[in-house]
């Protein structure tokens, strides 16, 4: 089974962008979910697992200074694209644990791990570093919002387990979702291109984990995160936490 870096680089990175665009323009969806959740007052944004850069690009256009870090190098590429050498952009390709523990004496005054990055991740004990390392990095009162989807209680079984992803004249898209273990999730993309030689199937699967929502919040709390908000829209579930003072 592939790592979640392995999937993107043999499959998803190729077609991430457009499986989001079936849903509509992500970028005005992306605006509209920080103003929702009130994350654009700030200044610096640092966005975990920034990918095609869904929210950096609404971020920029409001003037914010922004770090985007990711895995995938065609995701950090595609958008350096789109945002056209914007100078308040930087761009970083690594892990994101990594790179929060590398971070020295940087501080932010959001970090952002949205799209379901967070489940991407190896292990509940990096998900624990990557709170304890964001709290080090946010200034006092800073926020950490996540958005992931919590499968801790998946239990579907035949074709209950194939989700249609996107599809559209010339290429469609489903994930097989299969429970291995209460910790992880295997997940199988199947994406068919129409070519001129006939329809082209590709599929590719990685280990996801499968965090329950109420004990991510209690990580966060161990750490000194405040819970601000919860909610949870058609299967994404949305957390902003705001980092105490004592911490």
């Amino acid at each position: 089974m592939n790592s979640a870096e392995q999937h993107y680089e043999q499959l998803l990175a190729r077609v991430y962008a457009w499986s989001v665009a079936s849903a509509g323009d992500p970028t005005e969806r992306a605006e509209r979910w920080l103003r929702e959740h009130g994350l654009l007052d700030a200044e610096r944004y640092l966005d975990l697992g920034a990918g095609f850069g869904a929210h950096v690009l609404p971020l920029l256009a409001a003037g914010k200074q922004v770090t985007a870090v990711d895995f995938n190098a065609e995701l950090l590429a595609q958008l350096a694209a789109a945002a056209s050498g914007a100078p308040r952009l930087s761009l970083a390709r690594a892990d994101l644990v990594d790179y929060l523990e590398a971070s020295g004496e940087s501080r932010w005054d959001v970090i952002l791990c949205l799209g379901d990055t967070l489940t991407h991740l190896d292990s509940t004990d990096r998900v624990e570093r990557l709170l304890a390392s964001a709290v080090r990095h946010l200034k006092p009162e800073g926020r950490l919002a996540i958005g992931y989807r919590d499968s801790s209680e998946f239990q579907a079984e035949g074709l209950a387990r194939f989700v249609p992803v996107a599809s559209d004249h010339t290429r469609s898209m489903h994930c097989l979702l299969e429970p291995i273990d209460a910790t992880y999730l295997r997940v199988t993309d199947i994406v068919t291109d129409v070519t001129a030689e006939g329809p082209r199937t590709r599929l590719s699967d990685y280990r996801k984990l499968r965090i329950a929502c109420a004990a991510l919040i209690g990580w966060a709390g161990h750490t000194g995160l405040q819970l601000l908000s919860q909610q949870v829209d058609r299967g994404m579930t949305s957390l902003v936490f705001r980092r105490l003072r004592a911490t």
